[in-house]
């Protein structure tokens, strides 16, 4: 597959809107030359790529390092948002696929460079502005890898849609005709995580989304299955390396409880 630059000098990077009314909603990259940043607002992506399918939530983006062939599915609802960033460049080089929030800031930024006229000057210091607010969460909470057999992924997806269904194993288990012996290995076997971490995956990924609204913290670990708030901001810690009232201030809220 031939490689596409998207950012041409002397520029450090590029962003890219994806029209939902135009663009199909489902389509496999190009290999790009650049890492790329790609987020969106309104409803979760999913990103398939290096064999794993990723669940990409609101305001929390996806680091793709050059190079990586990705398959991007998307609601009708979501909009879609990619930065492509020169390697050549004084640029993050995480090799790794990566967790990276998009702050209210740094989404205004990667925009208003796709958007706006300006100097030179103003532009090479916006965009280095919005690369230093590239800062990726210390721990794997981007790694919410679907399942591929068909009959688990419908569970995940429930999860997904609905993280306070406080059903348990053998309850969703029984829902699709599985023993939950069968069920606990084919979902490690899936996803790489037992289905108890991988739903604390999924409830924090929807509380990045609801603090990120400026939901009380408190409010929200109720909305995603947890009665106790200590819990919740023990496990949203234990997986982010931040608390959940830090989380928010990053994104412009602050509220504690």
């Amino acid at each position: 597959m031939p490689e596409h630059r998207q950012v041409l000098p002397p520029w450090m990077l590029s962003t890219l809107v994806v029209d939902p009314a135009a663009e199909a909603r489902e389509w496999v990259s190009a290999v790009h030359h650049e890492h790329e940043l790609l987020w969106c607002a309104g409803r979760a992506i999913t990103v398939e790529a290096r064999g794993q399918v990723w669940l990409v939530p609101p305001t929390l983006g996806i680091w793709l390092p050059a190079g990586t062939v990705h398959r991007v599915t998307a609601h009708p609802d979501a909009s879609v948002f990619a930065a492509y960033l020169d390697t050549s460049r004084e640029v993050p080089g995480w090799d790794s696929i990566l967790g990276v929030p998009v702050t209210p800031l740094l989404h205004e930024l990667l925009l208003h460079n796709r958007r706006a006229a300006m100097p030179d000057a103003s532009r090479h210091a916006l965009q280095a502005l919005a690369v230093e607010q590239m800062v990726p969460l210390t721990a794997a909470t981007i790694e919410l890898r679907l399942p591929r057999d068909l009959a688990l992924r419908g569970v995940a997806e429930q999860v997904v849609a609905d993280p306070g269904d406080g059903r348990s194993l053998d309850a969703w288990a029984s829902s699709i005709g599985m023993s939950p012996r069968t069920f606990m290995r084919r979902f490690l076997d899936d996803t790489g995580s037992t289905f108890a971490q991988w739903r604390i995956l999924a409830r924090v990924a929807a509380a990045l989304t609801m603090l990120a609204e400026g939901r009380a913290v408190a409010t929200v670990a109720r909305a995603v299955g947890y009665s106790s708030t200590g819990t919740f901001v023990a496990l949203f810690r234990r997986t982010t390396g931040m608390t959940p009232a830090a989380y928010s201030r990053l994104q412009g809220g602050g509220l504690e409880s």
